[in-house]
């Protein structure tokens, strides 16, 4: 009797002792879960990105792409580089004296002057840079036939026919948007492509706007001659 006595209580006592091994496992365990950083579970691959940056378009491209849009009437790419907030200004002469008109799109099918439609043209490319053609009022023909940018030069026709514009037509042009103009220019480059071939020219502005080049000028009063 004695001895079954003793075999119980040793069977108590090494339960007792199992019991309070397994809290204390459980309590570890716990523990080490409550100390492991937040940042450290399920840590996202930081090595991939979201959003990745497109590279910008170079100057020469812009200028070759709108060329080629131009000689081709392809309104809808050179829709592409118009900046929405710029616009683009169509320069023009309705008689002696240059003028000029603001646009929120171009339009082969829509010429300004309405009188002056666009021709079909052909590519003068490769692009060239250095010094502009000039056109000879007196024998009514371009010094130089390509394609050609000015990278050492900033244009002003957009700012002078504005002027004018107030000087002459009494265009009240605000002092703030003349301001604006120039800023315009001091940011672009101005591009001739033309031959003597009897073909009209394409003479236009690009500017920067951000990281990208826009077309914001098509100047149809290139020539400068008096009527």
């Amino acid at each position: 009797m004695r001895n079954l006595f003793f075999f119980i209580l040793i069977c108590l006592t090494a339960s007792t002792i199992s019991c309070r091994n397994s809290k204390k496992e459980d309590k570890t365990v716990k523990i080490v879960q409550d100390s492991i950083p937040v940042d450290t579970i399920q840590k996202r691959d930081t090595t991939e990105k979201d959003v990745k940056k497109e590279s910008s378009e170079t100057l020469e491209e812009v200028l070759e792409k709108l060329a080629k849009a131009y000689s081709e009437q392809d309104s809808k790419t050179i829709n592409t580089y118009i900046h929405p907030k710029l616009g683009i200004y169509m320069i023009y002469r309705p008689g002696a004296l240059d003028s000029y008109v603001h646009q929120n799109s171009f339009n082969f099918s829509k010429p300004v002057p309405e009188y002056h439609s666009y021709e079909k043209l052909t590519y003068k490319g490769p692009l060239k840079s250095g010094k502009l053609p000039i056109f000879d009022c007196g024998t009514m023909k371009w010094d130089k036939s390509g394609f050609y940018y000015d990278k050492k030069s900033r244009p002003n026709e957009l700012s002078q026919t504005a002027k004018f514009m107030n000087e002459i037509l009494d265009a009240k042009i605000s002092n703030t948007e003349l301001q604006r103009l120039r800023n315009i220019e001091s940011r672009s480059y101005r591009a001739i492509m033309t031959s003597n071939e009897h073909e009209e020219p394409f003479v236009f502005h690009v500017t920067k706007e951000g990281e990208k080049w826009y077309i914001t000028v098509i100047d149809r009063a290139y020539a400068g001659c008096d009527a």
